[in-house]
């Protein structure tokens, strides 16, 4: 159940009209926004790369500025000391100048000489090193570590790394060549590294604010390149619908106006060529109709009487031969009138031709008031008319005869000339192998009616 259900859904998916304006939509925007996101996908990552690099690079900055700034401070007092002769330059002076400089970081100094004797240390120094008194040989400290340090810086060695009380401490160190003494500062990891965290959350939030401008930027952009998506798209579509509409009411409305330009060459260049192509047609579409107008003029001059409109005997020759057929395939009625004009001599005598010839007009109009669309009337001979009457049986058939009757009878009334018809009736049986076997049965009806008084139907 759940499979047939999956198989309708996705030929429903299938089914789905695609129509080119979602095509192109679909394929535009998606083209430009997959670009826009690599792009920018690209310029964050590249962004947190060099953020990365950046912070080990501040990092390794930091402390090479630290070292060289403490070299740097140490250096200048040292050359401060230079300058005095060295007589005049007691121990404790020289001391003074290295205690009173101001390091950065919080450091906190030790000078010792060059047996390692130390000659200075920092308070707060003396209870990291665990150090009781101030005179004590750094070399005979109880710890190993320390002493190996301090060889190290003996050695001259710039800088180490050390632990005290769980804390990591950078020491920076530099030689006084006067007196040979050891100037090293202690500065505590935490102090700088505080530094570089500062930096790396200064750093952060750039990174935040750069990916949720580049977020502002995307959304902005979609909706930005969603509109000018659209209006591409209806700029190719709009003039691709309205030959589609042109198209569809070609043949049905005369006043369809030219297509118009676009701006896009392909698309005009379709439309110049529509134009062309409907100016074309619209001309071969009037020779067709002047064509087929003819021909039909011409077939109804030579099927139709040209003094009633009536269809004259080639026609009924014609149309009995193939629908003979039909009746004789389906087992259909079909009924037959010959009506003739009673004493139509007379009234060319005695009126003239002039009016004879309204009296026959006559006859087919109310003929043709008193039947049918489907059934035919056929002039066939001078005063004689044949009315088919198709899908009717006899009584049926007389009924109408006697209609035609009456309602010449009626017209009499109002006129200063008369006249009257005598009708024979008669059908088609299963025998008949043509028309004229039906109209030869009407004629001796005819031929009764006219015996028996005329102007009646038999």
């Amino acid at each position: 159940m759940i499979l047939f259900f999956i198989y309708k859904l996705v030929q429903g998916f299938q089914m789905k009209k695609i129509t080119l304006e979602r095509l192109l939509y679909k394929n535009y925007l998606k083209t430009s926004l997959v670009s826009i996101f690599l792009i920018e996908l690209f310029l964050v990552f590249f962004y947190f790369i060099i953020h990365k690099n950046m912070i080990n690079k501040s990092s390794e900055f930091l402390l090479n500025n630290v070292e060289n700034s403490i070299s740097l401070i140490i250096g200048n007092h040292s050359e401060i000391i230079k300058e005095e002769p060295i007589k005049s330059q007691p121990l404790d002076h020289i001391l003074k100048y290295f205690i009173k400089m101001k390091l950065p970081y919080d450091a906190k100094l030790l000078i010792v000489d060059s047996r390692g004797e130390m000659l200075y240390i920092d308070e707060n120094l003396k209870e990291l090193l665990n150090i009781p008194t101030d005179k004590l040989n750094i070399l005979n400290h109880q710890n190993l570590k320390i002493v190996n340090y301090f060889k190290e810086i003996m050695k001259e060695k710039n800088r180490n790394k050390i632990v005290l009380n769980e804390k990591n401490y950078l020491l920076f160190s530099r030689k006084i060549h006067i007196n040979s003494l050891y100037v090293v500062a202690f500065i505590e990891e935490d102090n700088i590294i505080n530094k570089i965290n500062d930096l790396q959350k200064y750093n952060d939030k750039l990174a935040y604010m750069v990916i949720s401008s580049v977020l502002i930027f995307y959304i902005m952009f979609f909706f930005y390149l969603s509109f000018k998506a659209k209006e591409f798209v209806d700029k190719i579509n709009a003039p691709l619908l309205n030959i589609v509409e042109v198209t569809k009411n070609l043949g049905i409305k005369k006043d369809i106006k030219n297509l118009e330009s676009c701006g896009i060459f392909e698309i005009d260049r379709l439309s110049t060529n529509f134009n062309n192509m409907m100016v074309e047609l619209d001309t071969r579409t009037n020779k067709l109709v002047l064509e087929e107008t003819k021909r039909v003029y011409q077939e109804k001059l030579a099927n139709t009487d040209p003094l009633t409109g009536a269809y004259n005997r080639r026609y009924l020759n014609e149309f009995s031969f193939e629908y003979l057929k039909i009746v004789k395939r389906e087992n259909k009625d079909l009924s037959l009138l010959l009506i003739d004009l009673d004493d139509f001599k007379k009234i060319n005598d005695t009126f003239g031709h002039e009016i004879g010839d309204i009296v026959i007009k006559k006859v087919v109009e109310i003929s043709k008031n008193s039947i049918r669309e489907s059934d035919l009337i056929i002039r066939f001979g001078g005063d004689e008319f044949i009315i088919l009457l198709p899908n009717t049986n006899i009584q049926s058939a007389r009924v109408v005869a006697n209609k035609i009757i009456n309602k010449i009878n009626e017209y009499n009334q109002n006129d200063k000339f008369h006249f009257s018809v005598s009708i024979g009736s008669a059908h088609y049986q299963i025998n008949d192998d043509s028309i004229d076997n039906i109209i030869l049965r009407a004629d001796e009806s005819l031929y009764k009616a006219k015996k028996i008084g005329k102007n009646c139907v038999v």
